[in-house]
């Protein structure tokens, strides 16, 4: 029942997001950006940890690598946008998507990661898009438009899953 919570939240938010993101300022942007980086390593750490699924593994690997550049791109972005990047910090729903992930081991774990993965990358992917389309700070759009094209990528990974 959680999960499918979760899931009306998130249909809500891919929704409503592409507006909300083009008028979103620059630090509300990186904050969202953040989160979302934040949540992908901590899930993808955790699942490394304990996956016996080659193509999971691989992917998890893949997601620390990626998420960890597309952090450090926005803060050079950021700097040179003279933008403050706010502390990292998880949303409620990444929150409980975690405490989900700890909970559960095995092949359910891996199945409820790549489930979560594949919304957090619909999520990110909206975001990203919608602040290169129509973000302010001319840097950080042309950062967020770097990493909507790893997050499509990403996105079509997670098909194959």
């Amino acid at each position: 029942m959680r999960a499918l919570a979760g899931l009306m939240t998130l249909a809500g938010a891919v929704t409503t997001a592409p507006a909300g993101a083009q008028a979103m300022s620059p630090a509300r942007y990186l904050e969202a950006a953040g989160a979302g980086d934040l949540y992908e390593r901590a899930a993808s750490q955790m699942v490394l940890e304990s996956t016996t699924d080659a193509k999971v593994r691989d992917f998890a690997r893949m997601m620390l690598a990626d998420h960890a550049r597309g952090s450090a791109a926005l803060r050079a972005a950021a700097a040179r946008a003279r933008v403050r990047v706010p502390a990292a910090a998880l949303t409620r729903l990444q929150t409980e998507q975690i405490a989900e992930l700890r909970a559960e081991t095995g092949l359910a774990r891996d199945a409820t990661y790549v489930a979560q993965q594949r919304s957090a990358h619909a999520r990110a992917l909206t975001l990203h898009q919608a602040y290169a389309a129509g973000g302010s700070a001319a840097a950080l759009k042309a950062a967020a438009g770097r990493i909507a094209a790893v997050l499509a990528r990403h996105v079509e990974a997670l098909k194959a899953m």
